[in-house]
């Protein structure tokens, strides 16, 4: 059945593509581009070890190249530690390796076809719409701290697969994508459990968007439960105010019950002087696992004295952990 389904997605961009035009559009020269995101934090309550810390979060270089108004790539690798995810690949079994603390790993390579005025395909490794493509933009403090969903691991930051993407009105746009579920450290598991999912963005004003996500993926034989996401965005942004709110929910999320995550995340932040910014967040887990009714909250003022450079002042409360943070952030792209 899952071969079916990846069959006729197929079939139906073949047969869209063959009513394109022809684009002689000459290519770009291509962009590179990079982030760098830093931080100093101290916990008050001495829960933290150690105590005290400088450390980075993201060093990121990427290239995008245009070869017309149709075709496209982007690459884009990151700096991480990729050696501390416990959890059980789509068969059940756990992988580690103990390796660089900093680990330049792959975590976007993109092909884009723009196959006619209402339709898109990407294929490779793609960046997970489940929050990366929308919420992270939105909150827009990323060197601060990521979104919720991303922070708990709510979902894989980018996985292999093909996605459609379809533009019916000016207004909504429509994705549905097909991977392999393993996330972007892995191969494909041996039972070739593909996770399906189907993304919907609605903006009906420039500054306003609602959008909903869900995802599928069967279980593996030495498991007993299927995966499943859905997740709920609506958020607002000015010159002046910025404000979202969002709803997620994963059930069987290590493919057994009692595994299940969920929350809530609110947040806001408002320009007080031309280059500073004061910003909140509140995120709740109703459940993660055995854990219920933890918050993570945080608060401060950001400073940009230029549009690619952020420089923050926050505290940061993890109830779960019990930690009171007081940090220093710095991010830049260029």
């Amino acid at each position: 059945m899952k071969s079916l389904y990846l069959s006729l997605f197929i079939v139906f961009v073949s047969f869209t593509s063959s009513q394109a035009q022809p684009d002689t559009t000459k290519p770009d020269p291509g962009l590179f581009f990079a982030d760098i995101h830093t931080y100093f934090q101290h916990d008050l309550n001495a829960n933290c070890t150690p105590q005290s810390s400088f450390g980075l979060t993201t060093a990121i270089l990427g290239y995008k190249k245009s070869f017309s108004q149709k075709a496209s790539g982007t690459i884009l690798y990151d700096v991480t530690r990729t050696t501390n995810f416990m959890y059980p690949d789509t068969i059940g079994i756990n992988g580690y390796f103990e390796g660089s603390k900093y680990t330049a790993f792959l975590k976007m390579a993109e092909i884009d076809w723009k196959f006619c005025k209402w339709g898109e395909m990407g294929i490779g490794q793609l960046l997970n719409e489940q929050y990366l493509t929308v919420q992270d933009k939105h909150w827009g403090m990323r060197y601060i701290a990521t979104t919720m969903q991303e922070l708990f691991r709510f979902g894989m930051p980018a996985d292999f697969g093909i996605r459609l993407k379809i533009k019916p009105i000016e207004s909504l746009v429509v994705s549905f994508t097909v991977v392999n579920g393993d996330g972007p450290f892995r191969y494909q598991d041996n039972e070739s459990n593909f996770l399906y999912s189907a993304n919907v963005e609605y903006r009906p004003k420039d500054f306003l968007i609602f959008k909903v996500y869900a995802d599928y993926e069967q279980h593996p034989s030495v498991l007993s439960e299927n995966r499943s996401v859905i997740s709920g965005f609506a958020g607002f942004k000015s010159k002046k105010w910025m404000a979202g709110a969002e709803y997620n929910l994963v059930k069987n999320n290590s493919f057994s019950s009692g595994t299940d995550l969920s929350g809530v995340s609110l947040f806001a932040s408002t320009k007080v002087k031309p280059k500073a910014t004061v910003f909140a967040r509140a995120d709740y887990l109703s459940e993660y696992g055995n854990v219920k009714n933890e918050t993570f909250w945080l608060t401060g003022v950001e400073y940009r004295p230029v549009s690619n450079l952020g420089l923050a002042v926050s505290m940061k409360r993890n109830t779960w952990l019990n930690t009171t943070m007081i940090c220093l952030n710095a991010g830049i792209r260029f």
